[in-house]
């Protein structure tokens, strides 16, 4: 539901290609019903990720049916898989422990771009440190072709040099705003030289240089200083500013608006920790009688509590996934509803990984039995759904998210076929 929530939320049109226009090119596109979200690459990564962590199931899975097949009693089962119970576990915990070190380096990935494309903005770094930067810093080989990542990375830090030189907001560059780019570039071919290699990049021949074709003649400079590094002496030395706030420009509470970033951090960083410290007391306090409530209302209803449990514990556990992912979607970027998917996405590493581990450790420690065949086999499928649509498609459109939305039901239909039809208990 939250996926689907986020989709409708943070919906845009989509152009003839099939790609969600955001900020300006929106308001130009035709609506005609067409509307969707496109998001950045990172989050197929996510999903890649958050389809390897389910294999960690398995470890304990195939022991367990293995035991199932042998012996209908619970005790001998739990002594067959005590040991692959302590495997998973250690697997879990590594498992986990890659994942966080997986996110911090994307974090601090980011936080070096950012801070670089604030000190384009603010003067403190040049085009060429910029460029040199985006050489050096990229995950692939720019003398080959360009791909989507890098692509989107140096136009990225290629933007507030275009808005420089674009000295008339039009929106692209004329022949002089191209000469004065050649001139910082430290290129000699301002004249007749400068006029050949503007119209070499004046594709459509209109006389003017859009965005695109600017960032192309970027990245064929770097390409040729790939070619032909400077020398000791020539080396670009770039300044890195002290990281700033993200680009999206999130509002700042009225009480933090006043003080300094290191007053601000310190104040979020203490109100994070005091929330998340409530939240665990009352996780303690609450979470005994609430499955002492859900488990009654099975015995009264008739139905089993697992069905009950599925149905309403999430509205519980997972209601500040649902609102942050609303509320990023809700700004119609694509960095936002990337980000409100990623959370989404996130969430299934963390239960693929911390949360398994924490059942592991129970059926380890109090040699418990794993008797959970048909729900493991519904969290694998489901999330090997939701990966693959992830991967294979850049943006999803509302049909996308309505299908998405049918695994929540689907699943619970894929646990009873299982268990009544199947016999899978």
């Amino acid at each position: 539901f939250p996926w689907f929530l986020a989709v409708n939320s943070g919906a845009v049109p989509l152009d003839d290609a099939g790609v969600a226009q955001y900020g300006a090119k929106a308001a130009q596109q035709p609506h005609a019903g067409r509307t969707g979200v496109t998001y950045n690459p990172a989050l197929s990564k996510s999903a890649k990720i958050m389809m390897a962590t389910t294999v960690l199931y398995l470890i304990i899975q195939l022991p367990a049916s293995t035991e199932e097949s042998e012996t209908t009693v619970a005790a001998d089962q739990a002594k067959g898989e005590h040991f692959w119970a302590l495997v998973g576990l250690a697997a879990c915990i590594i498992a986990f422990i890659l994942y966080l070190r997986e996110c911090i380096k994307e974090a601090n990935e980011d936080k070096a771009l950012e801070a670089v494309i604030e000190g384009i903005k603010s003067k403190q770094i040049s085009i060429t440190a910029a460029l040199q930067f985006a050489k050096t810093t990229s995950k692939h080989d720019l003398s080959q072709e360009l791909v989507n990542e890098d692509a989107k990375r140096l136009k990225k830090i290629i933007r507030p040099f275009f808005a420089q030189y674009d000295v008339d907001c039009s929106g692209h560059l004329d022949v002089s705003e191209f000469n004065q780019l050649l001139i910082e570039l430290g290129e000699r071919s301002q004249g007749a030289k400068g006029l050949e290699r503007f119209k070499e990049q004046d594709k459509d021949n209109s006389g003017l240089l859009s965005f695109d074709e600017v960032a192309e003649f970027l990245y064929l400079f770097i390409k040729d200083e790939l070619m032909n590094k400077p020398s000791d002496g020539q080396k670009i030395v770039h300044t890195m500013p002290a990281y700033d706030e993200d680009e999206e420009e999130e509002a700042v509470p009225e009480d933090l608006a006043d003080l300094s970033p290191a007053q601000q951090l310190q104040r979020v960083l203490f109100r994070s920790i005091w929330m998340m410290g409530v939240g665990t007391v009352m996780v303690l306090i609450f979470s005994d009688p609430m499955v002492d409530a859900l488990s009654n209302w099975g015995t009264r209803t008739g139905i089993p509590a697992f069905y009950i449990s599925f149905v309403l514990a999430p509205l519980a556990s997972n209601a500040s996934e649902l609102l942050s992912a609303y509320t990023y979607a809700a700004k119609k970027s694509q960095k936002s509803i990337t980000t409100s998917l990623s959370t989404l996405v996130g969430a299934a590493c963390m239960n693929n990984t911390f949360c398994l581990g924490i059942f592991l450790s129970l059926v380890y420690f109090r040699g418990l039995a794993w008797q959970f065949t048909a729900e493991t086999i519904a969290i694998v499928l489901i999330q090997w759904i939701i990966g693959l649509l992830t991967i294979f498609m850049r943006t999803h459109n509302k049909l996308h998210a309505a299908i998405i939305l049918l695994c929540y039901p689907g699943c619970l239909g894929i646990v009873w076929t299982l268990e009544n039809v199947l016999a899978w208990d």
